[in-house]
């Protein structure tokens, strides 16, 4: 096969998904504890939104599942410079094992550049809002069933708390994604099949 996933080319595609899955556990390593909650706040979400706009559903989940193997044999990518399945397992876990769904259901909100900046801008923000809701939910019933408290209660600890940092995060991540997106690279959200067929035919002509 001369194309990894979605008509990507094989060997952008691992690149991309070792890069972003590189930057997510640089996002990591800043760790803010708060004292209400055991969840610290870090610039993961922020990247997780980037890969999502940037990447699109499969790539943007790949590069996420990368990243938490990273962690899971031992690397320190975790927030804190933390790593294993100690901490999967722990109160943030759900948080993070929600990464890969969250940027996959957001991915595919905004796997295609819409044909203008205004209309791709609202794409990306429905994307955004797509993927802080999954995060949240796995994250906070993890969390709930974690602490053996009602999921009400896991919504005050583990969201509340998080919400206005995470939107400020969105509103940082937004410019930054809709620039790539409309960079004349070819990205997996700005290239469909029949364009990158294309250019592989005129590769190997």
């Amino acid at each position: 096969m001369s194309r990894f996933l979605l008509g990507y080319p094989r060997t952008r595609s691992i690149s991309l998904i070792a890069l972003f899955a590189s930057l997510l556990s640089v996002a990591s390593l800043i760790s803010i504890p708060i004292p209400i909650s055991p969840v610290p706040i870090t610039l993961q979400v922020l990247m997780v939104f980037i890969i999502t706009a940037i990447l699109g559903p499969m790539l943007g989940a790949l590069a996420c599942i990368t990243y938490l193997v990273f962690g899971a044999i031992g690397l320190p990518v975790f927030a804190g410079t933390t790593a294993g399945l100690s901490i999967l397992l722990g109160p943030s876990g759900g948080y993070l094992l929600a990464f890969p769904v969250a940027s996959f259901a957001g991915g595919w909100a905004c796997r295609r550049r819409a044909s203008s900046k205004k209309a791709d801008t609202v794409r990306v923000c429905v994307a955004f809002a797509v993927t802080l809701l999954t995060i949240y939910a796995v994250g906070i019933l993890w969390l709930s069933n974690y602490l053996h408290v009602s999921f009400y209660q896991g919504i005050l600890i583990g969201g509340l708390p998080f919400l206005p940092v995470d939107v400020l995060k969105a509103v940082v991540a937004l410019p930054i994604a809709i620039r790539f997106r409309w960079l004349p690279f070819q990205l997996p959200v700005s290239t469909d099949s029949s364009s990158t067929d294309s250019s592989q035919n005129r590769l190997t002509s």
